[in-house]
């Protein structure tokens, strides 16, 4: 689902979340070998919730070696579902959050109470029950009943246990329909150490002056 042409709010620069290699990047499929192997497996277990550790300590090496290699290749966030990795799963979740004190904020008008509240939409990815990595959108904004009257950020969060690339986020908020509505999209960019792009996807949700979230979308783009 793409989205119409969008009027920027403001000049919010590119959060580049670059990370150094553990070792050599894992090659197509599912096969991880080298000298970087236990490595990246310590990392991994390192790294791993206790929930998620205790599930990956309780699958068979073949299955560990396959969490491994989904973990060090973006391709199975991409290509989810299908191929070699027709076995991880990709789930979305979305949710809101209304501020602490949700009552008329300090220096607004008392004609019309201007709450304030976050959204997300978060994208997870798990093999054999063990989740390995996620990407979430979020967007806190206020609102009156009629309008958005502000967007206070729009940004974009990710987990990888083991990053072997340059992960990047960039965030685009807008309003819409005369601040009836706002959308924060977030473009993720998964590249290379080089430059070399591998993939590219948006996540986006769109929310309207009631406080309520309309619509929300992911795709490859």
């Amino acid at each position: 689902m793409h989205i119409s042409a969008k009027r920027a709010i403001s000049a919010m620069g590119v959060l580049g979340l670059a990370f150094s290699l553990f070792a050599a990047p894992a090659s197509a499929g599912v096969t991880v070998s080298g000298d970087g192997k236990e490595a990246n497996f310590k990392t991994l277990r390192t790294n791993l919730d206790k929930e998620d550790r205790l599930k990956f300590e309780k699958l068979s090496t073949d299955q560990q070696e396959k969490v491994l290699a989904a973990a060090l290749n973006p391709e199975s966030i991409f290509k989810a579902g299908t191929g070699d990795w027709k076995e991880v799963q990709e789930t979305t979740l979305t949710g809101s959050v209304a501020s602490p004190s949700n009552t008329a904020l300090t220096g607004i008008a008392q004609t019309a109470a201007v709450k304030k509240k976050t959204d997300t939409h978060k994208k997870t990815w798990k093999l054999f029950g063990v989740k390995y990595a996620s990407l979430e959108a979020r967007m806190t904004y206020q609102y009156n009943g009629k309008t958005v009257t502000a967007i206070n950020s729009c940004g974009g969060f990710y987990s990888n246990l083991i990053p072997l690339r340059k992960i990047q986020s960039i965030p685009t908020p807008y309003f819409e329909s005369k601040k009836t509505k706002a959308v924060c999209e977030i473009t993720w960019q998964v590249s290379k150490v080089g430059g070399l792009m591998e993939g590219k996807s948006v996540q986006g949700l769109r929310v309207d002056g009631k406080g309520s979230r309309v619509a929300f979308w992911d795709y490859d783009a």
